[in-house]
């Protein structure tokens, strides 16, 4: 952890990123669980970026996906707040069915941590804000992270 009034973060999610529906069919300690070769990737955006891990996945629920994460991915450094209010723009965006459900617990993340210079969004859901689509790097269920994305999000924190 270090800050010098300067931080770059990942908010992270789980499932579509560190491990795909391949990973479903290797079947990880017997369960989905984290694909080796993704969790690679992860680990190399750390090394390159000097980021921190921020968990946004719904694995932030449980303590026993927490301490997998830490033990097979990296350390994380905190997780995304779980149910925070809408705003007026966000109210009208739900109201027509744009889903930014992930998006406002980044936000909300973000507004308490002032010191976050840069960040970075993996997921493989798209309910972001639209001020966050920059910062946004889709990955696929099908796929999760790819090396070509792993590139894409170190240049982008670089």
């Amino acid at each position: 952890m270090w800050y010098n009034n300067y931080m770059k973060v990942v908010f992270l999610d789980i499932d579509g990123v560190a491990n795909s529906e391949e990973s479903l069919r290797h079947g990880y300690g017997g369960q989905i669980g984290i694909d080796p070769y993704m969790a690679f990737l992860i680990g190399k955006i750390q090394l390159a970026t000097n980021c921190e891990f921020v968990l946004s996945s719904s694995w932030r629920h449980c303590e026993h996906n927490i301490t997998e994460v830490n033990k097979k991915i990296a350390k994380i450094y905190d997780i995304t707040p779980y149910n925070v209010k809408y705003t007026d723009e966000e109210t009208v965006c739900e109201a027509r069915g744009i889903h930014i459900h992930r998006g406002r617990e980044i936000k909300a993340w973000l507004d308490l941590h002032p010191e976050v210079t840069k960040y970075a969004i993996l997921d493989d859901d798209s309910d972001m804000l639209p001020e966050q689509l920059p910062n946004f790097f889709k990955t696929s269920w099908k796929m999760g992270l790819t090396e070509e994305i792993q590139k894409q999000v170190i240049a982008h924190l670089l």
